[in-house]
């Protein structure tokens, strides 16, 4: 059985990824050069625009202000700069890791700080997920969960509902919401085997 940690490296390997570790040290175009993301990077996908840890990920690598202008917003070829990704991909992947931990943290806090009981593991990693998703601390759900008053413990499937009625990007792209889900089941019932 694997650990909680290892589960959502491996669910976000699949959500961020589609399960290819190579693509970590890429920058990657989440939604078009005319979207609201810049090019993203990592396991996490750390998104340039709108992700301080990003900024900081680069400037460790070694990457220049002009070129994180660039990239920020996507004025730059950035083809010739994942080579830089490559050099040093023990600083992405220390960033990556701390930013897993705290996707993790911040689920498994979830009881504490907003009184929401969490006790399935698919429940968990959801919610980590959506951290990471959304570069949110999980107040939009546990605001949810706390106004239809849940008698519950959450699980999986109300995180998924969650995100499919009450996010802007699950009502516009159910499809990826869902695909994100069902790898999280896939993880899960794997490790279970």
């Amino acid at each position: 059985m694997k650990t909680l940690n290892e589960l959502f490296y491996d669910v976000i390997l699949l959500n961020e990824l589609g399960g290819d570790p190579c693509r970590a040290l890429r920058f990657s175009d989440p939604d078009g050069p005319s979207g609201r993301s810049g090019w993203s990077f990592g396991l996490c996908q750390f998104d340039t625009r709108h992700n301080g840890q990003a900024i900081n990920c680069l400037v460790d690598c070694g990457f220049t202000d002009g070129e994180i202008k660039g990239i920020v917003k996507q004025t730059i070829d950035v083809r010739p700069l994942s080579a830089r990704l490559v050099a040093h991909k023990d600083v992405v992947e220390r960033y990556d890791e701390a930013q897993l931990s705290h996707c993790l943290n911040k689920a498994l806090e979830f009881n504490v700080a907003h009184g929401i009981i969490m006790t399935d593991t698919i429940a968990l990693l959801a919610v980590a997920d959506y951290v990471n998703q959304y570069g949110s601390e999980g107040e939009g759900i546990a605001g949810y969960f706390n106004q239809i008053d849940i008698k519950r413990p959450v699980i999986g499937q109300d995180v998924q509902d969650f995100k499919l009625n009450n996010t802007k990007y699950g009502r516009e792209h159910p499809a990826d919401c869902k695909r994100r889900y069902e790898n999280i089941l896939r993880v899960v019932a794997k490790d279970a085997t």
